[in-house]
């Protein structure tokens, strides 16, 4: 689904997950793609719509029910043992939405950031670990001078979501999982945040899954879109063609909620906002994807919308 002619370093191939109880929940239905070195995709869709629990799959925080995963083309579906999977989550890394749960308030930025050096680099010794600590501050903008000592609750939001970067790249991984990494920022500094992942990709070849219910953002981080709802993706393809030439009505009525200065709120694909409860009932349909152009491909559903 890539235009990129590379083998993909992950792939999801129709990942499904089921959450059982007295009413079982289909969280994830027959999620398929492909992230690719140097090169990110931004999984968009509302709240529930399945973004952070294929998140949590990826990084092994929860086994899927359904589908596959493939890492390097290798099957990786079933967690291993501790060995395995700690040798994959060295590879495949996440930074997480909420800036000020993901750290200890009871460590220091130190901590954080020497503790994954520890775990997966045993063989660094001191004297290095320290060097790399204050590396890694200082690539994502922070002064280690003035930082490695402090408590996260003396840390700003931005400062707090550079550290969890920081601790993500203390492994090298290959993969970076970006779960709303700003949703919960000040907007003045949510591009900055942003600005870090893009040498990322291109100095460092990582493949990104960019996690957002913001699909404005979508094209400033993310080469390739995928638009999901109700845990099925309606539409995948190029960033520049799912937000310029939209196919499927779920896409265009997220596109049409995006603020705009100096257009009435609703003005473009108004029927579809008026018709915001039915564009989703028909989202949440089987149908099955159909390529439209050279990887566009978009979700067969039973109504169209003018």
């Amino acid at each position: 689904m890539s235009p990129s002619s590379s083998s993909p370093i992950l792939e999801t191939r129709k990942l499904g997950m089921v959450f059982r109880g007295h009413r079982d929940v289909a969280a994830l239905t027959d999620v398929s793609f492909q992230l690719h070195r140097g090169r990110a995709l931004a999984l968009v869709g509302e709240s529930g719509s399945g973004k952070s629990t294929c998140a949590k799959i990826l990084t092994r925080m929860m086994p899927s029910t359904d589908g596959q995963i493939l890492f390097n083309g290798e099957d990786v579906t079933r967690p291993g043992n501790r060995k395995e999977v700690l040798a994959y989550r060295s590879q495949v890394q996440m930074v997480f939405q909420d800036p000020f749960a993901a750290l200890n308030p009871a460590h220091s930025v130190r901590h954080h950031l020497s503790r994954p050096l520890a775990l997966h680099k045993p063989n660094l010794g001191y004297g290095e670990r320290e060097d790399l600590t204050a590396e890694l501050s200082l690539m994502v903008g922070l002064d280690p001078a003035e930082t490695l000592d402090k408590y996260p609750y003396e840390l700003s939001g931005g400062q707090r979501q550079r550290v969890n970067l920081a601790r993500a790249m203390a492994v090298d991984p290959v993969v970076l999982i970006a779960d709303e990494p700003t949703s919960m920022l000040d907007v003045s500094i949510r591009l900055n945040i942003l600005d870090m992942f893009k040498p990322l990709k291109r100095d460092r070849g990582i493949a990104m899954l960019y996690i957002t219910h913001d699909i404005a953002t979508a094209r400033y981080i993310a080469e390739e879109t995928a638009v999901i709802y109700g845990g099925r993706i309606v539409e995948i393809g190029p960033t520049s063609t799912i937000i310029d030439a939209p196919r499927h009505p779920y896409t265009r009525l997220l596109l049409a909620a995006v603020p705009e200065i100096g257009r009435p709120f609703g003005s473009a694909d108004a029927g579809l906002v008026r018709e915001a409860d039915r564009v989703r009932a028909i989202s949440r349909e089987p149908g099955r994807l159909a390529e439209v152009a050279p990887g566009h491909l978009v979700r067969e559903c039973s109504a169209s919308f003018a």
